[in-house]
């Protein structure tokens, strides 16, 4: 039995090097892509340079497994069709058929299922739309029937018993390894005496994207069932569209300017807010706390967040760097997508920006597996994050055959794209628009389809609570921290991609889900069109669970709003992360921090990313901001000298092309005074409100771009001026 192991294990190590090598070449390409825009100090570049080797180091531990494992099942398989020894030639030809078909087979079921692994393919779109993956198993089970039939021939009767002994081994062999490389399997969840808080976050998510509001695709069925029995707030608005400055406002029901969180990956020393935090509130009420999120590159929560159980993707500049041109480490894609894979490259573990392997149904079994583990402790506190509709929008199979995208051909088939909508539609030639209506539709079929990933991880975890009894004692929030800006005709700004945070223009990544379901069934499918904000989440919470609250807060339970006894109409605020000079008007402040790189910085004893302090100041002074209520939207714009103001109607002109602030001076004045507050919170100059209108003026005969849409639709110009800025 042991004759030829040696020989065989070699064989096998030696094959995986050589697609290791292949992988390495063509991974080593991408990770020096991701890595060399990063141009900082010494320290910070020896950093990645550690991290990078981290890497490729854990990744060759795993390859290294593979061979052994490979070079043992060969063996076996060797030694299962060879009844009598063979000479050198012989082995070796067989080794090879051995080795090659599996790999022939496995390449084409990753191709199917991974296509994004394999930009090289020419045919790749014809192959994923032409098979499906389950295919290349049959023809792989099919293969292994046809081998053990010729191989039990090549014993004999008068050998049947061992061959049935090596057979034997060999199906125990692969159970085995089977059964370690199986992904996770959610624990039981345990039923509890309550009250349960599930808040379930989904990561830029347009409620309109939904069927439940009249999409034309069938994208949410889960989500759709969630909310006819919930009670839904149809204008709920995020404070700043960016996951970490969004999430904070969420658990502290404070404004940006309180909390002080103004942007993703702020420093350590801020990274928690003064402000009191929802899971730090209820843990020190006796509730168990846990989060659980795909991506944490942007946004990651910490023990001092309050949160005891936290899940997430390693956070540090491995994940940071590496994630931005994905290496294409394919066996362990096709292999390693488990608890095993995992504790090799942790890295990789259920992590969304590594979204061309992403596996989004292993997220919504681990996080219901998380469920699972808090449960065990009491009454809990759940919060769950999932990224699925963000950037990178990868989309892997069958994700990536939704909604009509079958037969396209275009560059964005597998991902969103960019490149092809870099215009301002307005002002291009017939045929150009006509390519950038082309390829957002293909964006939004994108989009749509992670609509359909966020849906069923909405669908695991009602499961989980009606399963476990938890549905009758819990209550779930399904809430997203922001929208996300998809492509349209005649935009105010100039187009790049989906976006959120980068302006202030339009409903799309300002507009977020916000839906409360009770246990007691209190407003099941009741729609409210009241404006709430995210900053009334925490306090909801408090209403609900009888929580003190230790500091005083800026948003107010929506409870009210549902019983019908608020009259007045919330105000909303909302401003701009770190934004870039595509969105801005002319004249608008800028950074003097140019490049990205030169923005962030690395912390040397924990390894993550964060604004530099110096430049926090810049971010904030740069803001653009808005101040709307009810259908009024006053829009402020950050400018290098003087200042400039746009009013919208949002009902009438939702995409807010159409600035009516000489039409009504009254509305930008009585915004204006809403806003002030946070200008000067922020130390920023502003002149009385009621000259906001006339003081803009100069700004906007200098902006050729907005003169010539507001005269092209109808607007109403600055008085006693020209047909043109110019004249």
């Amino acid at each position: 039995m042991l004759q030829g192991l040696k020989r065989n294990v070699l064989f096998g190590l030696g094959w995986t090097l050589l697609i290791f090598i292949i992988d390495t070449a063509d991974s080593g390409w991408l990770i020096y892509r991701s890595t060399r825009r990063i141009r900082s100090d010494e320290e910070t570049v020896s950093q990645l340079r550690a991290a990078v080797i981290d890497f490729m180091g854990q990744m060759s531990l795993a390859y290294l497994l593979v061979g052994l494992g490979f070079g043992l099942v060969l063996h076996l398989a060797i030694r299962l069709w060879n009844p009598e020894p063979v000479r050198t030639k012989r082995w070796l030809l067989h080794a090879l058929l051995l080795a090659l078909i599996p790999t022939l087979v496995g390449v084409a079921w990753q191709i199917n299922v991974f296509p994004g692994l394999y930009p090289y393919f020419r045919y790749r779109t014809w192959f994923v739309d032409t098979f499906e993956p389950h295919w290349w198993g049959l023809l792989g089970a099919g293969i292994g029937v046809v081998f053990t039939s010729l191989a039990a021939r090549r014993w004999g009767a008068g050998r049947w018993s061992r061959f049935g002994g090596l057979l034997g081994l060999n199906l125990v062999v692969l159970t085995a390894m089977t059964w370690v490389l199986q992904p996770i399997t959610p624990a039981p969840v345990q039923d509890n005496d309550g009250p349960n808080l599930l808040i379930i976050g989904i990561d830029a998510l347009r409620p309109d994207r939904l069927s439940y509001f009249g999409h034309d695709r069938p994208t949410s069925p889960n989500i759709d069932a969630f909310l006819s029995e919930a009670m839904i707030f149809e204008q709920a608005f995020s404070q700043l569209p960016r996951t970490y400055p969004a999430w904070t406002t969420m658990m502290t029901g404070a404004w940006p300017t309180q909390h002080e969180i103004r942007d993703n990956l702020p420093t350590d020393d801020r990274l928690i807010s003064k402000k009191a935090l929802l899971p730090q509130v209820m843990k020190d009420a006796g509730w168990a706390t846990g989060f659980a999120t795909d991506d944490s590159r942007f946004s990651y929560m910490v023990p001092e967040t309050g949160f005891e159980m936290i899940r997430q993707p390693e956070v540090g500049l491995q994940n940071f760097a590496i994630s931005v041109n994905e290496p294409r480490f394919r066996v362990f894609h096709a292999l390693f997508h488990n608890r095993l894979g995992y504790s090799l490259v942790p890295v990789q573990a259920y992590n969304q920006s590594f979204g061309k392997s992403y596996r989004p149904e292993m997220f919504a079994d681990y996080a219901l597996d998380g469920m699972a583990e808090i449960s065990h402790k009491g009454k809990f506190f759940y919060a769950i994050h999932s990224c699925v509709l963000h950037v990178p929008g990868d989309r892997i199979h069958p994700w990536n055959q939704m909604y009509g995208q079958e037969g396209y051909y275009g560059r964005n088939r597998f991902r969103y794209s960019s490149s092809g909508t870099n215009l301002i539609a307005a002002e291009v030639e017939a045929k150009t628009l006509k390519k950038a209506e082309r390829i957002a539709k293909q964006d939004g079929r994108i989009y749509d389809s992670g609509v359909a990933m966020a849906d069923q991880l909405v669908g695991r975890m009602m499961d989980g609570l009606r399963e476990s009894g938890l549905i009758d004692n819990t209550i779930v929030v399904l809430v997203s921290d922001h929208g996300e800006e998809l492509w349209g005709e005649d935009l105010p700004y100039k187009w790049y991609g989906p976006n959120h945070g980068f302006h202030m223009y339009g409903e799309g990544h300002l507009n977020v889900l916000m839906a409360v379901r009770l246990p007691d069934g209190r407003f099941a499918g009741e729609r409210f069109d009241k404006p709430i904000r995210l900053i009334d989440l925490a306090p909801t919470v408090a209403d609900l669970m009888n929580l003190a609250w230790p500091n005083p807060i800026d948003g107010e339970s929506v409870i009210p709003i549902a019983e019908g006894t608020e009259t007045q109409t919330r105000p909303v605020y909302m401003e701009t992360g770190l934004s870039e000079r595509r969105y801005w008007v002319p004249g608008h402040r800028k950074y003097t921090f140019k490049s990205v790189s030169k923005r962030y910085a690395v912390d040397p004893e924990t390894g993550r990313v964060h604004i530099r302090p110096k430049f926090r100041r810049q971010l904030i002074l740069g803001k653009d901001r808005a101040y709307q209520k009810g259908k009024w939207k006053l829009i402020w714009h950050s400018l290098e000298t003087g200042i400039r103001v746009d009013l919208f109607d949002r009902e009438a002109d939702p995409m807010n092309r159409i600035d009516l602030s000489e039409v009504y001076p009254e509305k930008v004045q009585e915004l204006a005074e809403g806003m002030l507050p946070f200008l000067d919170h922020d130390r920023i100059l502003a002149p009385a409100p009621e000259t906001w209108v006339e003081a803009s003026r100069a700004a906007k005969r200098q902006d050729e771009k907005w003169w010539e849409r507001m005269s092209r639709l109808g607007g109403v110009l600055p008085p006693d001026e020209a047909a043109t800025p110019s004249e």
